[in-house]
């Protein structure tokens, strides 16, 4: 497939994705974000459990995409890992995580399905290396959805090359969108366009270009971030490539994240001046394949 071959004459594809890790703000990243940027705001947060949770923002993520005609796809994340007392390097990984069993999460995942934006797994840490764990998720959020998920992204972005593959495949994935950048933007090895790993078969990887938290990572503010966005686009514009865009949800609260849903608004904004085509991972694989 070439860049001519996008609908609606477009020129290139942006695929707006969300990674949904954790829905309630705890102390300890109260501090641990005071303790990061300075910023008295997260200490004051601690005490200020009367309102609205920061890491709520579906409704604002909706908001913003339906102003622009377009929709993406959430990926919920059931992380079962055990915490382990003595190994430091859990903690992360299995503090303050949800369960697909919340109430919450039913309703919001209900109201994205109902509204048209896509679900889709956000694979456990381990996952990436076990198939029946993978089986488990997909058969619990399928559960939820009331449909068929099609894809899947690794937490972490763990990847195993091409064993996980091959375990999302055996278990009835469609495809994967891990294959990405933990630090920096840009296509990993320069994949600008989906793939299929096993040519003989209809199982997609799609490639994931900009994510937040490695943006983040290499830009010195805002302005810097949006540099290199637009350097992308652009690039993406001219070769007709996949620009697949992850924002978590938490990010959208301005206070604790300051210009970064206005960046992410900006993207789509200025994607439609360029006259891209905005697509779901269900949108590209049923396109692609």
């Amino acid at each position: 497939m070439n860049r001519l071959d996008w609908p609606d004459e477009s020129k290139f594809s942006i695929c707006l994705t969300h990674d949904v890790d954790r829905i309630d703000k705890k102390w300890w990243h109260c501090l641990y974000y005071f303790c990061k940027t300075g910023r008295l705001y997260h200490l004051r947060s601690i005490f200020n459990k009367g309102r609205i949770n920061p890491y709520w923002n579906f409704e604002k993520i909706m908001q913003i995409e339906e102003k622009y005609g377009v929709r993406s796809t959430f990926f919920f994340l059931e992380e079962k890992k055990r915490f382990e007392v003595t190994n430091p390097s859990t903690f992360s990984i299995t503090i303050g995580y949800y369960t697909l069993d919340d109430d919450r999460i039913i309703e919001v995942i209900e109201n994205l399905v109902k509204y048209g934006w896509e679900i889709g797994l956000h694979g456990s840490y381990d996952s990436y290396k076990d198939e029946n764990l993978l089986r488990k998720e997909k058969k619990r959020i399928e559960q939820v959805t009331g449909k068929k998920v099609l894809g899947v992204r690794q937490h972490y972005l763990n990847l195993l090359i091409p064993e996980t593959w091959m375990l999302q495949k055996d278990a009835g994935f469609k495809y994967d969108s891990s294959f990405g950048l933990r630090s920096g933007v840009g296509w990993r090895e320069m994949k600008t366009v989906p793939f299929k790993p096993f040519e003989d078969e209809d199982f997609l990887v799609i490639p994931l270009t900009i994510m937040d938290v490695a943006l983040a990572r290499v830009s010195k503010d805002i302005q810097d971030a949006w540099g290199k966005i637009e350097a992308i686009l652009k690039y993406a514009e001219r070769n007709g490539c996949v620009v697949t865009v992850l924002w978590h949800q938490r990010v959208f609260n301005e206070n604790e994240f300051p210009g970064w849903s206005r960046l992410y608004e900006k993207i789509i904004a200025e994607g439609k001046k360029r006259n891209a085509w905005f697509a779901t991972c269900r949108d590209v694989y049923e396109w692609w394949v």
